[in-house]
């Protein structure tokens, strides 16, 4: 997997409140274990998931997308699947990213990026390396220190089809998800030790001038359906987009559902006071987000980043 290249589904926890590391509370017990819980490939390249134990079945959520066999994933075309391992009655699961081979096509010139300095969460590579400069902590999933996890065992949510260009315009991809029925989904990325540390000296810069501090976050959809956020590892910093919520935490609005992208800046001083009586974790998550419980409701994120004013 690429390092600098991003664009990634996830499923995280339910209950949030009080989030502690994700080694302590998030990750499951069962002995079965997987290498990766996500990966990048592009059209026609392969990788190979490995065990710790022997796999009993192998599966794709989407084998137009991605196919596997023993293991091996070997993606067929553009898109989101989910690569599923059973062994002794346990699931995990691999979120599987396809890009389009060749050309990343879309903007021809550089987009931009908020802000003096970003911390992203969600952003493309051709948009991140454009704006390599203002990128202060890079807290993007890299399947080596930074990770998504999957409650439980990737069930929640399905892979969405991510149809279209990302927000920047080019189609390095997003997050794609739609909400599987049993009740309310949820996602969540995961830093660890040196991603965490720039977690810690934001929140702190947030504390200290709390004005200058937002979250930019990009959501797209066709269908309806409400969603909670929260960011550095705790509920006091929730907040929600649509009408219902499942903790308190602020609505900030909601967007047409017609497939064009909303963006949102969520202003970090909302939060900045109860911040001050938390400390970023190691193995804490970032960025996490809840879904309601209708059946198919699509969650589109891109351009998730922490940004100076």
């Amino acid at each position: 997997m690429k390092t600098n290249k991003f664009f990634a589904t996830a499923l995280a926890v339910l209950a949030l409140v009080g989030l502690t590391a994700c080694e302590q509370k998030n990750q499951p017990t069962e002995p079965l274990t997987l290498t990766e819980t996500s990966v990048t490939l592009k059209v026609g390249e392969t990788h190979q998931l490995v065990a710790n134990v022997a796999v009993e079945s192998w599966t794709s959520s989407n084998e137009a997308v991605a196919t596997v066999a023993n293991g091996l994933v070997t993606a067929v075309s553009a898109g989101n699947a989910i690569i599923s391992a059973t062994a002794a009655g346990v699931t995990k699961t691999c979120v599987v990213l396809v890009e389009a081979a060749g050309s990343t096509g879309g903007n021809t010139t550089a987009a931009k990026v908020k802000g003096t300095k970003i911390w992203p969460v969600i952003l493309d590579a051709v948009t991140a390396d454009a704006n390599s400069a203002k990128i202060a902590g890079d807290l993007r999933v890299d399947d080596t220190n930074n990770f998504l996890y999957v409650w439980p065992d990737g069930t929640s949510y399905n892979a969405g089809e991510g149809t279209g260009l990302n927000f920047h315009g080019n189609n390095e991809g997003y997050v794609a998800l739609t909400v599987a029925n049993i009740g309310w989904s949820s996602l969540g990325f995961c830093l660890g030790d040196a991603s965490a540390a720039a977690a810690e000296q934001l929140r702190q810069a947030i504390v200290a001038n709390p004005d200058k501090y937002f979250l930019h976050i990009a959501m797209k959809a066709t269908t309806p359906g409400n969603h909670q956020f929260y960011t550095f590892n705790d509920a006091v910093t929730s907040f929600a987009v649509g009408t219902a919520t499942i903790e308190a935490g602020a609505v900030i609005g909601d967007f047409t559902r017609d497939g064009s992208w909303a963006e949102f800046d969520v202003p970090m001083a909302n939060f900045a006071a109860a911040m001050a009586n938390l400390t970023f974790p190691t193995g804490g998550n970032i960025f996490c987000a809840l879904s309601g419980n209708a059946t198919g409701s699509q969650l589109n994120l891109d351009a998730v980043y922490f940004y100076e004013k």
